[in-house]
């Protein structure tokens, strides 16, 4: 018989579990969120956490501190409550940091007597948390309900939740077989009778680096807690160690789309960032499809900034672009003053034809010379960042 679990809400086609920051409300970055080349002030951070109403605040904090910060962790805690709250990025950063009576709280949530009713609460948290423990728990959720949930957010369009729920986890784990794309999932019914049989095991993302390098280690938890900005610290330190993780990074998720967990600053998901670095690296096959993209969004503009230097200025400045298109030189400016000291032109220039062969002069005779600025780690940009995880129906 089927089960069918009937939600009558008027808005919203997909089960699409967002987590915004609330930044404006929240405690500002200067309280020490970054990646620390030191020590952690670790009673500053505390009380950070302790005062903020912002959930990224505590996944942040957490994916900083790690361990470290696990019983302010535990007092902040509570079960029951949605990801996108306080009480509940506690709950899951404590997950995601091996707490076995947050995982037993993340258990009971979704497999327990009251299921259905925290049903909503508990997927998204445990897609977050990402680690054996939570995926043996969805992978129990699924198994127990070999027929559909249908949800229905609207009259005309329900949907299986199984459906959405597999896909995401596809999206999340290291491996998914696929014989045709090589990573992701054919059908649901494939994935379910692959997984079902032991064919695949689903591996959670670990990107542990073998380093005795806090500041490394602490940008690889903070891409596991969903802070994509962070690949691009990684790329930046040169440190030939990184190289291996971005590539796996690469080969996780949906090339061009997989948006699961990203909180930060530009509308970009996870293959943008994982480009951007590769990119920065010194990637050149990565750094071309960033030159071809030129001449067909604005995105890699920001892309090539953020990489800075000659090389991004060249291509920036010896583009075969249409050099009348007044939106993409009003882009280009803000991103050309921004990489130079002493630039020919405000990044407020009048977007004319003119100004653009003013910027090509002054660029031919000042190559050699030009003296690059160079963007600081971008973590503080996640101040302004806003994220979800979806579950496509």
């Amino acid at each position: 018989m089927n089960r069918q679990i009937s939600f009558s809400k008027k808005v919203g086609r997909r089960l699409c579990l967002s987590v915004f920051l609330l930044g404006w409300f929240g405690v500002p970055a200067s309280f020490g969120q970054h990646c620390p080349h030191g020590r952690i002030d670790l009673a500053k951070l505390a009380a950070g956490m302790e005062e903020t109403k912002d959930p990224n605040v505590i996944l942040r904090s957490a994916a900083v501190a790690g361990p470290s910060v696990v019983s302010v962790l535990r007092r902040i805690s509570k079960p029951g409550m949605p990801l996108d709250t306080v009480p509940g990025a506690a709950q899951v950063s404590l997950a995601k940091l091996d707490d076995e009576k947050a995982m037993a709280e993340l258990n009971e949530e979704l497999n327990g007597k009251y299921i259905y009713r925290d049903l909503w609460v508990a997927i998204p948290k445990l897609l977050f948390v990402d680690n054996g423990k939570s995926i043996a728990i969805l992978l129990k959720f699924l198994n127990a309900h070999p027929d559909p949930i249908i949800v229905s957010f609207e009259i005309d369009n329900p949907h299986d939740l199984r459906h959405g729920l597999i896909a995401a986890l596809a999206d999340m784990v290291e491996y998914a077989d696929d014989r045709a794309y090589g990573k992701h999932p054919r059908s649901t019914e494939e994935w379910e009778e692959s997984w079902k049989h032991g064919e695949a095991t689903p591996i959670p993302l670990s990107l542990t680096i073998d380093s005795q390098n806090p500041y490394l280690e602490c940008l690889c938890r903070k891409i596991e807690f969903g802070f994509p900005m962070a690949m691009i610290d990684l790329a930046a330190t040169g440190d030939p160690r990184v190289v291996p993780i971005l590539l796996k990074l690469k080969t996780i998720g949906y090339p061009n789309e997989g948006y699961a967990g990203s909180r930060a600053p530009y509308v970009w998901v996870r293959h943008d960032y994982l480009e951007t670095s590769l990119a920065k690296w010194g990637d050149a096959e990565e750094f071309a499809i960033l030159e071809q993209a030129l001449q067909i969004n604005q995105t890699s503009i920001l892309k090539l900034q953020v990489i800075g230097g000659k090389k991004a200025m060249a291509a920036l400045l010896e583009s075969n672009t249409n050099p009348n298109y007044g939106m993409y030189n009003q882009a280009l400016f803000k991103s050309l003053s921004e990489m130079v000291q002493d630039p020919p032109l405000p990044g407020n220039a009048d977007p004319t034809v003119e100004n653009l062969h003013k910027w090509r002069d002054w660029w031919a005779k000042n190559k050699d010379t030009a003296r690059f600025v160079y963007p600081a780690p971008y973590e503080w940009d996640e101040e302004n960042s806003a994220g979800r995880v979806c579950i496509w129906g």
